[in-house]
């Protein structure tokens, strides 16, 4: 990013943020760059959406200089307070003319701050001024700034009664370490960094669980892969010589005392057990003498796979039962969890609430209140240990109750529902093997709905309960087996808690796998372990170990994985026989149900899931459906992983492009009825289909079960060519021979499209017959009526554009430049034209014509364009975006390259919004829009790239005759 290429910087950054939109550090090196031209509000919104969910001390820099500079002195204040108050002072010298100006510009009394070398820093507007100190409430001498000692929590500093920006500072929080910590050959390794001081390597210390010892270690390898773009982790590695010392765990902690995920560990662990087994086994089969009588020896570790003879437990469908919570951070997400748990739970539950050593003093004040008013029983640690043991401190005071209850480990960001805690103990007790139940959730692994594959968004409020109500009405006593429990809601009967034990705090560190380990051990004893779909819990999903999440998860899922050898293989069988579908469909079409409309229609579109321009088409459709009174069903095939890209058969309905009911899938032509019933409530009016691409043609007779019209919208020309486009294996037109045998060798050579197997003959005869069946046959555009008549001449298409081009504004006349800038526009492959604008980029290098290409989007292959140096490339864009976009790339005239007779092509319409002519091949409804709006040029069709190009400089820009 030289200086003297700022504009070049930007289009790398723009490009950089359109190919990867949620690459962070890309769109706060593009929000700074708009700053530095100007750009403030563009500049202002990245920044916010960077800082709503990363605490980064330069973004929020930025965002003071921003909105001060759109006048807002006050947000500016309170964006600069952020970077202060949990950071420590960057090394800028344009740090203080900065909060200078905003605290200026706010009428604040000043600004503090905690520099690097833990310094007070204090700036008082008026020269002169003694701000009043107060550190943990302990009063400053005036006049003095002292080193910040790192047991502060929190510095006040006021003058005359105000607080400077930046107080109260949270020094703490700005010294914050955050990592993780792996055992790794008997030694340690790891990264670790200070997001509030990120310039500075952390230094660790490394000190036993018990026992004298230190051994401190600087994390100063940047080679690290960070989760985070702007985060700037730092790899440590300590090899096992230098713990030779140590015995046992040990601690990886920071300078403020912050553990690191993963600790604390034991690096020699792995190696101890494995001596301990080698010399039982060489007990058991000694080289001299008898061996002694002993019991079968312990193997290393246990395949996951493998269950125990059936445990045997009374029922007890009464038991008394204690929720356990442990609670670190999020101080409203935990008085909402208790709160749903004190509304729900029957009389008699006990309520323990494991204080593992909160840091927010707000969150440990609230828990004394509940203990004081008896609400809950409060455990309180003196230095945090970890999720595991947390569970295990609630778990032993529950097992010293009266009466022996059940556990229930709930997490703390978790809202539970009516019913829930009763519908988890019968799922337990009805069988005298269950040991443990799991209930449905947005955020549960196995147990997610509606995707399993991935966590949703937690409903709350009225949503919340409407689901759980559903849940509970349409699963009743419905539980299904797995292969283990998940727990951020774990129902645990006493007789498996007693024989399994506790939860392995030794190597599970802060948490993640440890009731994974649990219930596989509990499968080794015999305990089953369910999921309970009537059931549901929403689960906000925790993020108390940062950027660390994602390495501790994995860490702790290979520890698992070694313990129980085959854990993974067990989950991802379960996975693929998925026998939540049943449930989780069964759910998926009560909500259906519930969300249809009163008094209203509905109009099935048949679509594919390859997005496009076809999408486009099925989005203004379903939003005027809807402005209509009627309920738009979309039903797309379901993509497979790889080839084919659909999985054969399966029909997905949606609630219009949103789909939203992923689990409301019907392998046609079996479920045909089934999905027929379904649909019938929703009193249909029409089938539209769109495109059959993945679609077994059963869905067609959805129309003859539900006595509606079908209307075909033609999109492409699947319905008498394979290949879609009319493009042959050449690269070219094909000019559409009547032969079907040319057809199907053109298919031998080039592939087909629409992973069917079909001959074109009866390709074509089968499309005829469906059309004569249809109520309309629908097409955009004159050419591609056309086109339909010449291959079915007994239908008679309706023309209906998808875009008012009579309305545009009028047309943008451009000067001639000495060198002519030529916009394409879109996602450009081969039929798009990709090989003709390569061979135009290379003309105009070789020939050295005064003639440069912007591509507007992307391409099958970016990389060979921008080598022949006269391409710059956008990257992908947003819809909303392309006509603004198009506008600042400043080009003479648009050029679409297309080389099918395109039944519309929307970014004609997106050049033209954007004040261009537009130059097009002689071919399809570009060519023939274009005629008719008068606004841009025709070219023959297989012009050389020579010619194309002289064409494109020869244009009058100013006339933009036809």
């Amino acid at each position: 990013m030289a200086r003297d290429d700022m504009p070049a910087a930007r289009e790398a950054l723009e490009r950089a943020c359109r190919l990867a939109p949620d690459d962070d550090a890309a769109a706060l090196s593009l929000a700074l760059l708009r700053l530095r031209d100007g750009e403030a509000g563009p500049a202002v919104a990245t920044l916010e959406a960077i800082t709503a969910r990363l605490d980064v001390r330069e973004a929020w820099l930025a965002l003071a200089a921003g909105r001060r500079a759109l006048h807002q002195p006050g947000r500016a204040a309170a964006a600069l307070g952020a970077a202060l108050s949990g950071h420590l002072l960057a090394d800028d010298a344009l740090l203080a003319p900065l909060a200078d100006a905003v605290v200026a510009a706010a009428e604040a009394p000043g600004w503090c701050g905690v520099a690097r070398d833990g310094r007070l820093v204090l700036r008082p507007a008026e020269r002169g001024a003694r701000p009043l100190v107060t550190m943990d409430g302990h009063a400053v001498p005036p006049g003095r700034r002292p080193v910040v000692p790192a047991a502060v929590g929190r510095i006040d500093v006021t003058l005359d009664g105000r607080p400077l920006v930046g107080s109260p500072l949270a020094p703490s929080r700005a010294r914050r370490i955050e990592g993780v910590a792996f055992a790794r050959d008997g030694g340690i390794e790891g990264w670790a960094w200070h997001p509030g001081d990120p310039e500075t390597d952390p230094v660790l210390r490394i000190v036993p669980v018990s026992g004298p010892g230190e051994l401190r270690v600087r994390a100063a390898d940047q080679n690290v892969a960070a989760e985070d773009a702007l985060a700037r982790p730092r790899g440590f590695r300590v090899a096992a010589a230098a713990l030779a010392g140590f015995a046992g765990p040990v601690r990886v902690l920071g300078r403020d005392g912050g553990e690191l995920a993963g600790s604390p560990l034991d690096p020699g662990a792995e190696a101890r057990t494995a001596a301990a087994i080698a010399r039982a086994v060489a007990r058991r089969y000694p080289w001299r003498g008898e061996a002694p009588p002993e019991e079968d020896i312990t193997q290393a570790a246990a395949a996951a796979a493998l269950r125990g003879p059936p445990a045997r437990a009374r029922a007890a469908p009464h038991r008394r039962m204690a929720v356990v919570v442990p609670a670190y951070r999020g101080l409203q997400a935990t008085l909402d969890c208790l709160a749903a748990v004190f509304a729900t739970t029957p009389a008699g539950t006990i309520v323990i609430v494991v204080d593992d050593a909160t840091p927010e003093p707000a969150l440990a004040t609230a828990l004394d209140d509940l203990a004081r008013q008896r609400r809950i029983w409060l455990l309180r640690h003196a230095a945090n240990q970890g999720f595991p043991a947390a569970a295990n401190a609630g778990m032993r005071l529950a097992a010293t109750l009266p009466g022996g209850p059940d556990v229930v480990l709930l997490n703390s960001d978790t809202l539970v529902t009516p019913g829930w805690l009763e519908g988890l103990r019968a799922a337990v007790h009805a069988a005298p093997d269950i040991g443990t139940a799991t209930p449905l959730s947005n955020d549960a692994s196995i147990m997610s709905y509606p995707d399993p594959a991935a966590p949703a968004a937690a409903p709350q409020g009225a949503a919340l309960a409407r689901l759980a109500r559903l849940a509970a009405r349409t699963l009743a006593g419905v539980a299904v087996e797995l292969p283990t429990a998940i727990g951020f809601c774990m129902y645990i009967r006493r007789e498996c808690l007693a024989q399994a034990g506790l939860f392995r705090a030794d190597l599970f560190a802060q948490g993640y796998g440890e009731e994974n380990d649990f219930c596989l051990r509990a499968r080794h004893l015999g305990w089953r372990h369910v999921g309970v779909p009537g059931c549901y819990v929403a689960h906000l999903g925790g993020h108390s170990f940062g950027g660390a999440k994602a390495r501790l998860l994995a860490r702790n899922q290979d520890i698992v994985e070694r313990l129980h050898p085959g854990y993974l293989r067990l989950i991802q069988d379960f996975r693929n026989a998925d026998p939540l579908t049943g449930p989780r469909r069964l759910l998926d079409s009560a909500r259906w149900q519930a969300a249809r409309r009163r008094g209203g229609g509905a109009v099935l579109l048949v679509s594919h899931a390859d997005g496009g321009g076809v999408e486009r088409v099925l989005r203004d459709r379903c939003a005027a459906l809807r402005a209509e009174g009627l309920r738009p069903v979309v039903l797309r095939p379901v993509p497979a992983d790889g080839e084919p890209r659909y999985r054969p058969g399966l029909c997905e309905v949606g609630e219009g492009v949103e789909g939203g009911f992923p689990n409301l899938r019907f392998a046609l032509p079996g479920e045909l009825d089934a999905l027929a019933r379904l649909l019938r409530a929703d009193r249909p009016v029409a089938l539209e289909v769109h495109h059959m691409l993945g679609h077994d043609r059963a869905v067609l007779r959805l129309a003859e079960r539900l006595g509606v019209p079908t209307d075909f919208h033609v999109h492409d020309y699947a319905a008498f060519c394979p290949r879609i486009t009319l493009v042959g294996a050449a690269g070219h037109y094909c000019g559409e021979p009547e032969q079907a045998a040319v057809c199907d060798a053109c298919v031998a050579d080039a592939g087909a499209a629409i992973e069917e197997d079909i001959p074109v003959a009866a390709l074509r005869a089968r499309s005829a017959a469906e059309f004569a069946r249809a109520r309309r046959v629908v097409a955009p555009s004159q050419d591609a009526a056309a086109r339909l008549r010449r291959h079915f001449p007994a239908i008679s298409p309706e023309i209906v554009p998808l875009e008012a081009d009579s309305r545009l504004p009028p047309a943008e006349l451009r000067p001639s430049r000495a060198r002519r800038l030529v916009c394409v526009v879109g996602a450009i492959g081969p039929v798009k034209g990709y090989d003709v604008l390569l061979a135009c980029a290379r003309d105009a290098a070789w020939r050295d014509l005064p003639l440069e290409f912007v591509l507007a989007g992307h391409s099958t292959d970016d990389a060979r364009l921008m080598l022949t140096g006269r391409i710059a490339i956008t990257g992908p864009y947003r819809e909303a975006d392309a006509e603004a976009m198009v506008r600042r790339l400043g080009a003479d005239l648009a050029w679409l390259p297309s080389i099918w007779p395109e039944t519309w092509c929307y970014t004609l319409g997106t050049a033209w919004r954007a004040g261009l002519r537009v130059a097009a091949f002689d071919i399809g409804a570009p060519a023939e829009r274009i005629r008719r709006a008068g606004r841009g040029w025709v070219l023959p069709l297989g012009l050389p790239a020579g010619a194309i190009n002289n064409a494109l400089l020869a244009v009058n820009l100013a006339a933009g005759d036809v």
